[in-house]
């Protein structure tokens, strides 16, 4: 019997590459139109990496991870996403030393064990920008208007609507959980055991799960403080600002 390839991952054949390297190669000229360096990272780290850095109570880690001892009886993980094998080499390597933000990007397949299903595998292929060592709300701003410049470039940006979210600063976010938790509480009898456990853990995780019992009703869940709005309005502005001028083929403004 012929071998096939594995469920969940698919092969890309030459009829398609070129539609890959466009995509590809629009994501490379405006990253680093904005000043980001290319970075290769490893497929593979060490499990711990990913427990501690995305988090020992989210889907990614409890459920989904390629998890394998190595002959040397390490843990090793097959990378679910770039952020935490990208900031452990931006330590690593000393780049906490270089002039603030250090604006890197990396690209290439992640690994996570989900229900494949149509346009979703278990090997996909993900794009990833970091700007490190800044603070200032602005940067996010300039990675938003980055973004729409790589969709403006592939033709898509007139056929985009952009919305911005956020769960406000850390005082926003700590009264957020205590109004969710007064909601959550007297319904927890109807939750997942999944979602009971996280109630006294991580109770945001509960809006991230997917069964549909346990899935707040919008209108009744509490809203994040008004301080929210204050916090993004900087950014936002900075955003219409930028965006509205901007090019895949122009630096950043400065700050």
């Amino acid at each position: 019997m012929a071998i096939k390839a594995v469920r969940g991952v698919r092969d890309i054949l030459p009829s398609e590459t070129g539609k890959w390297q466009r995509v590809e190669g629009a994501a490379r000229r405006t990253f680093e139109a904005y000043g980001y360096r290319e970075i290769r990272l490893p497929l593979f780290e060490r499990t711990e990496l990913f427990a501690r850095g995305i988090g020992d109570e989210t889907d990614i880690v409890k459920k989904e991870m390629y998890t394998f001892d190595d002959r040397g009886g390490d843990s090793l993980t097959l990378r679910p996403e770039a952020t935490a094998s990208l900031l452990r080499a931006y330590i690593e390597h000393g780049f906490q030393v270089e002039p603030k933000p250090v604006r890197l990007y990396t690209a290439g397949p992640m690994f996570r064990y989900e229900r494949p299903q149509a346009g979703r595998y278990r090997q996909f292929h993900q794009a990833n920008v970091e700007a490190l060592g800044e603070l200032n709300p602005a940067v996010d701003a300039e990675v938003i208007c980055m973004l729409m410049d790589f969709f403006s470039t592939l033709g898509l940006g007139e056929r985009l609507a952009l919305h911005v979210n956020s769960i406000g600063d850390p005082g926003d976010r700590a009264a957020y959980i205590a109004r969710l938790l007064d909601y959550l509480r007297p319904h927890a009898a109807s939750l997942c055991g999944e979602c009971q456990a996280r109630l006294g853990r991580n109770p945001l995780r509960v809006l991230d799960c997917k069964v549909p019992d346990c899935q707040p009703r919008r209108r009744s869940t509490s809203r994040a403080s008004a301080a929210t709005s204050t916090s993004w309005d900087r950014p936002t502005r900075s955003r219409r600002a930028w965006c509205a001028a901007s090019t895949t083929t122009s630096a950043p403004p400065s700050r």
